[in-house]
C-alpha cells in the first residue's frame, strides 16, 4: 500500500516546484499495535498463535484494525492457506474465540456478554472442573470480570473443555449459534 502527497516538492519560499517529485510514504504497517485488556488476554492470543503454528499455520498479530475499534490477524509472510485449512485451525484452537470475546469492540452488549461468559464458565465446570469459577460481574467492566477467570492454556484437558464450551462466546461474537 502506498500513500503519497499531492503536488511536487516544496521550495524554501513555500511555492511548489513541479520538477521535484512528491515523496512516497510506505507505512511499515497499516495496522496499529493491539491494545490488550490484560496479560491474560495477551497469553490467550499467544496460545492461539502457538496452537495454529502446531497445526501448520503461522499467523501474525493481533493488530488493531484500521478503525482502531477491532482486531485483525493475518497469515505470516509467505504463508498460504485454504479456507478449509483455516477452518481446521479455528476448530482445533479455541483460544482465538476466547481472546476475541474478551476484546472491547464497539459497545459491549453487557447483558448478552454476561450471559455468554456465564454459560461458558458453566460449561467448563461441567466438562472439566466443578470448581471452575463463575465470572463475578458487578458495576465494573464485564470484560475485566471475564479476564479474571483462570485460563490454563498449557493444559490439554482445559483446551479440550474450552473447545467444547466456546459456542456461547462465538454466538456473542458472530451472532447466532456457534
Amino acid at each position: 500500500m502506498l500513500a503519497g502527497c499531492s503536488g511536487g516538492g516544496g521550495s524554501t519560499d513555500g511555492s511548489a516546484d513541479a520538477s521535484i517529485p512528491a515523496p512516497v510514504v510506505t507505512p511499515s504497517s497499516a495496522y496499529g499495535p493491539f491494545p490488550y485488556v490484560s496479560e491474560t488476554q495477551r497469553a490467550t492470543f499467544r496460545a492461539f498463535l502457538a496452537c495454529a503454528e502446531s497445526h501448520g499455520l503461522r499467523y501474525e498479530g493481533p493488530f488493531a484494525d484500521s478503525t482502531g475499534k477491532g482486531l485483525f490477524l493475518r497469515l505470516a509472510s509467505g504463508e498460504h492457506a485454504t479456507h478449509a485449512e483455516q477452518d481446521a485451525v479455528a476448530k482445533a484452537c479455541p483460544q482465538f474465540n476466547v481472546a476475541a470475546f474478551g476484546t472491547v469492540v464497539g459497545n459491549v452488549r453487557k447483558a448478552e456478554f454476561e450471559r455468554a461468559a456465564t454459560a461458558f464458565a458453566g460449561c467448563v465446570r461441567k466438562h472439566l472442573d466443578a470448581r471452575y469459577p463463575r465470572p463475578r460481574f458487578g458495576s465494573g467492566s464485564a470484560i475485566a470480570a471475564f479476564w479474571r477467570l483462570p485460563f490454563d492454556w498449557s493444559s490439554g484437558s482445559f483446551v479440550d473443555a474450552v473447545r467444547t464450551c466456546v459456542d456461547p462466546l462465538k454466538a456473542y461474537l458472530f451472532g447466532g449459534p456457534g
